[in-house]
């Protein structure tokens, strides 16, 4: 296969690059994928470098026509507070025009043609907003993150990006072996909302087409749809009670009386989950799923089954996964045992990844180490310049990525997570790719007592020209 060609394929269609075959594409060698990754990185760059226009802004401040190496692009990673750069007025106006338009400086000029032309003057909050949107512009499916600082980020992602995302997983979880593999029949119990904008709920209709034979097989705990609005609501009380501005907040009384029977089955949630498992363990019992949730979620729902002397409870070739990396959480001793034992699997999948991160996760293997994925091109950044450390060696710093499954946005942004990267050294479970080391990985903001000042490898002046530009309605 010429270098063209899996270029294109790992831009377009990475599982088949590895011919669908999760072996050939757990061993890629390193060499190999420096240089796709490479050209692929000077394609993307080519591509959307005068196309979406923050990205524009930048690049032409800090005077960049072309990559040549890898480093060349760490000025251009957004700050990953880019994607809540939005005046947060234009929420509690409910100014969603607004939003579309700036959402726009942050997508090629099609897309941001196509959510200029959306009439959302009519949304009253964001559910109205998501599903006008996704109703008008079906190529899309804006999701957001939880909001904890008071203020969501908007992702704007493309249906082929999550589709790309899902064939990725689907190596994994059906252990792929080549493009004849047969699909098994799957069930997926998941122990949150079917329906929602939050990004790993948005997650779940493109598992249900990669895995299932049907929605039929897809068991969500709660069949409605989380609310954006209500989660939104929580993140801008949290935050303004942790400023001592609370009294200051107007918050319209409908969506408050909302809030308090949202808030109600928040607290109800431990124990319906609890009954939920126990229903599915019932239900799916020796039958081969897949369950992605929060470590500390699949715990309890292991520590609930076992109390009731439920063990070894679906398929062993069931996929287990949740979001490794714990940072900063103290895991209590053995909940991985526990998971395991409940479930019957001999493994669990962990990964480390983030809402901004759609192409795909990095997972854990067997000696701890989170092995990154080929279509993530990872970065070191010196926490206090915003330089990039030497791809050489152990070295600890900021995390940065460029996500090259990004198509309708740029995908370099830098994260708020101090990790250690092994460039080197080959892991000792046999896989060349390079890795972020076990137990490495921390929020600056946990480090440093709840801050946390990114700064930028691009110039101060051509950095904040950008962020004014996006800003600027």
């Amino acid at each position: 296969m010429s270098l063209e060609r899996k270029v294109e394929l790992l831009l377009n269609d990475p599982s088949a690059l590895a011919n669908h075959d999760l072996q050939t594409w757990q061993n890629m060698p390193r060499d190999e994928v420096d240089e796709i990754q490479l050209v692929a990185l000077k394609q993307r760059f080519a591509q959307l470098r005068d196309r979406v226009p923050v990205l524009t802004k930048l690049a032409d401040g800090e005077d960049l026509t072309r990559i040549d190496k890898l480093d060349d692009v760490v000025p251009l990673l957004f700050e990953h507070t880019v994607f809540k750069s939005y005046p947060p007025s234009l929420l509690e106006k409910r100014n969603f025009s607004q939003i579309n338009k700036w959402l726009g400086k942050l997508m090629t000029p099609e897309m941001a043609a196509r959510f200029a032309a959306v009439d959302v003057s009519h949304c009253q909050g964001l559910d109205d907003w998501f599903a006008t949107l996704d109703a008008a512009v079906p190529e899309m499916r804006i999701s957001h993150t939880s909001g904890t600082s008071g203020t969501v980020s908007f992702l704007p992602q493309g249906i082929r990006e999550w589709e790309k995302a899902c064939d990725i997983r689907k190596l994994y979880i059906l252990r792929m072996a080549g493009p004849d593999t047969p699909m098994p029949e799957m069930h997926i119990p998941y122990p949150y909302y079917r329906n929602g904008y939050l990004s790993h709920v948005r997650a779940n209709d493109f598992l249900i087409r990669a895995l299932l034979p049907g929605e039929d097989h897809f068991h969500a705990a709660y069949p409605a749809t989380l609310s954006s609005d209500m989660l939104h609501l929580g993140a801008r009380l949290r935050a303004a009670h942790a400023r001592g501005t609370l009294d200051r907040l107007e918050i319209n009384p409908d969506l408050l009386a909302k809030k308090k029977a949202f808030d109600t089955l928040q607290a109800e949630m431990p124990a319906y989950l609890a009954s939920f498992f126990q229903r599915m363990a019932k239900d799916l019992r020796g039958k081969r799923v897949y369950i992605g949730a929060t470590w500390n979620l699949l715990h309890n729902m292991a520590k609930a089954g076992l109390e009731q002397g439920l063990e070894g409870v679906f398929h062993p070739d069931s996929f287990i996964t949740t979001t490794g990396g714990a940072k900063g959480v103290v895991q209590p001793d053995g909940w991985r045992e526990e998971v395991m034992r409940f479930t019957g699997v001999s493994y669990l999948n962990e990964t480390y990844a983030m809402s901004e991160l759609v192409s795909g996760s990095n997972p854990r293997c067997e000696h701890g180490n989170f092995h990154f994925t080929h279509t993530v091109i990872p970065f070191v950044l010196d926490p206090e310049t915003g330089q990039p450390l030497p791809r050489k060696g152990r070295v600890t710093g900021r995390a940065a990525f460029f996500d090259l499954g990004a198509e309708v946005k740029w995908g370099g942004f830098i994260t708020g997570d101090e990790v250690t990267v092994e460039w080197d050294k080959p892991c000792a479970c046999g896989r060349p790719s390079r890795y972020v080391v076990s137990g490495s990985i921390q929020r600056y903001s946990d480090k440093n007592g709840g801050d946390d000042k990114i700064t930028c490898a691009a110039t101060e002046s051509s950095h904040r020209e950008a962020m004014d530009f996006l800003k600027t309605p």
